[in-house]
This record gives C-alpha cells, structure tokens and sequence, in this order.
C-alpha cells in the first residue's frame, strides 16, 4: 500500500486500480482454485487498507498465462503477478477513455521462477487443456507482437564496448 499512499498524498488526481487474481480473497473476492504459484491470497492481508483502491479488476489464470506469453515474444520474461498486472492494465485501459491518460503499472515479479510452471508446455496443457496457447489467440490483441522493422545495413545504437588489454 506504500505506493497508493504515495501517489494519493502527492499526486493528485490520481486512480487506483488494483489488479488480483479470480479465485484470491486479497480484495474481498470469492475464495477459488488458483494453480499459479504464488498468485492471491487466501486470507485478506493485514496491511491492506482499502481506502487507497477505486477500482479492483480480477483476472482469469488463463490471461494472465498469454499476457506473460506475450511479453515472452516480446523478449521479456515475466512472472505471474506481473503477467496479472499486465493483463488487468489493459482490459482497464480497453475499458476506459485513454486519451489523455497517463498509466502506469507496476511489475512484481520476473519470471525465473515460473519456468516450470506458466512456461512448461506440459504443465499448462495439464491444468488448461491442448488449446490454452493457441497460437493465433497469443498473437492477437493491440499489444501483441509485431515483427520488428529492421533496416538494411543498420547498425545497433551503440558500437559493442573495446575490450581494454591488461598489461
């Protein structure tokens, strides 16, 4: 809550939109099956104060599985909680007038520890059935991946670092 109460006491306006898993109690939710290691909770944390959140957003495990999917492609390997935020950032921001709008969400975890898990071919198909990656279902979206434009004969931004010889 460190954060909400930061942004509250010096940053008005501000919207606090927190994101929790379907199945977590975190917010008042229904308790329910969470597979995701480390997702929700199952008592109401003692620290939480409500009065810092307007909006609670519950998202599906299986959205947050292509959200950190779709990172993935993107190079970036995220966990859980992250792939979570990610998901219900952007079904909020699908919801609302974004136009002057400036978000911002913050990443939790990476995803080391999910390698096993949410990155596991076998323990997804598992848990969510043959069709929880469809390939087309993973690429779609605004903010799928785009084939990344490149121009011929260009270079990187910054010439690899010369390595110094010891003498």
């Amino acid at each position: 809550m460190g954060c909400a109460r930061y942004f509250r006491q010096w940053h008005r306006p501000v919207r606090i939109v927190a994101v929790d898993s379907v199945g977590s109690v975190t917010f008042g939710g229904a308790p329910g099956r969470r597979m995701i290691p480390g997702l929700g909770m199952s008592v109401p944390p003692p620290l939480l104060d409500e009065s810092y959140v307007d909006e609670v957003i519950r998202v599906e495990e299986t959205d947050t599985i292509r959200a950190c999917h779709r990172l993935a492609k993107r190079g970036f390997l995220f966990g859980g909680s992250t792939g979570t935020v990610v998901s219900g950032a952007m079904r909020w921001l699908d919801d609302h007038d974004t136009r002057d709008l400036t978000a911002v969400a913050i990443a939790p975890d990476l995803g080391e520890r999910y390698l096993d898990t949410i990155y596991q071919s076998n323990w997804l198909h598992d848990l969510y059935g043959e069709d929880m990656l469809d390939a087309e279902e993973t690429a779609a979206g605004p903010w799928a991946a785009d084939p990344v434009p490149t121009l011929q004969g260009s270079r990187p931004p910054h010439p690899p670092a010369k390595r110094r010889r010891r003498r």
